[in-house]
């Protein structure tokens, strides 16, 4: 429990120090907005591309995880869409909703609470997951976002936005350059660490700003929206990943896709929402109140599956 909590604690630290500078105003303006927009147009892309560049599409083992979790997390997203639409609310919640239930902290706090239960060996096989969780929901939900968002766009115009949104674009990029057999090129290498270096920003960055922007927002309202958020996205989606494994896996285990399926809302999804002018109060108060659950969810896991 006690590790669990310091793997967490870093996130409430950075959240907080955001906080504090929004209420000394030590910065006139909307910083908020452009430390989200840095996030969104930079660090975001750069990380997904990186994660991508590294990954062994070729190799039969990976495959058939990459399948499986891309299958099981598409599983859930198609669930998620049913319920939601079931739903009578605005669309502009129901776009908040989605993003946020489907997008999980796999990369910040996954990675590091598979090496604290399982040991460093199984860090590689984390990451892919963790991509895959992260990268899958973070892109179909633009255009599940822009679906409930607008409504003034004809089909083609969607697509077309789809196509050039800046998350997609790194997506399709870092498969590529997976394929592409590039070693010892020092100006490919030093291209590749900057962009490592980006990357590395984003968690930080939004983590910030999301701080900033929960000075005297934080749980107003919306709090059954919350738990609902995080009850989909920590209880739902875990069992869907596990009943996933047990039928199709075919010899894999299921214990790390479970545990990083349970990981709290990711942090980019207030950069997302705020560039399209969702609910941020709503996301916010997802992030912060998801992670607080994981101090006694992720314990949980880890002791029924080691």
């Amino acid at each position: 429990m006690l590790s669990t909590i310091f793997i967490s604690l870093p996130i409430f630290i950075i959240i907080l120090a955001g906080w504090f500078f929004q209420r000394s105003k030590f910065m006139q303006g909307d910083w908020v907005h452009q430390a989200n927009a840095f996030a969104y147009y930079v660090a975001l892309p750069a990380l997904i591309t990186v994660s991508l560049w590294d990954v062994n599409f070729r190799s039969p083992e990976i495959l058939q995880l990459t399948l499986l979790s891309i299958a099981s997390m598409v599983a859930f997203l198609v669930v998620l869409f049913i319920i939601l639409s079931s739903f009578t609310m605005a669309r502009d919640t129901k776009a908040a909703i989605f993003l946020t239930a489907a997008t999980g902290n796999t990369l910040y706090m996954g990675i590091a609470l598979v090496e604290a239960g399982f040991g460093r060996d199984y860090v590689p096989t984390a990451a892919l997951i963790g991509n895959v969780y992260l990268i899958v929901p973070l892109v179909l939900s633009m255009l599940v976002v822009r679906y409930w968002h607008t409504k003034d766009h004809g089909i083609r115009e969607e697509l077309m936005a789809f196509f050039k949104n800046p998350l997609v674009l790194s997506m399709v990029l870092g498969v590529v350059l997976s394929f592409i057999a590039i070693t010892g090129n020092p100006l490919i290498e030093s291209i590749k660490k900057a962009m490592t270096m980006l990357g590395s920003t984003s968690s930080p960055v939004a983590l910030f700003a999301l701080g900033g922007f929960l000075y005297g927002k934080f749980l107003k309202k919306d709090l059954h929206m919350v738990m609902m958020i995080t009850g989909l996205k920590m209880a739902v989606f875990p069992l869907i990943v596990f009943f996933t494994y047990q039928y199709f896996g075919k010899g894999e285990q299921g214990e790390l896709p479970v545990l990083l399926a349970s990981m709290p809302v990711a942090v980019t999804t207030f950069v997302i929402a705020e560039k399209f002018k969702m609910n941020t109060a709503l996301v916010g108060n997802a992030i912060v109140f998801a992670t607080v659950v994981s101090f006694i969810t992720a314990p949980i896991i880890l002791v029924l599956f080691k």
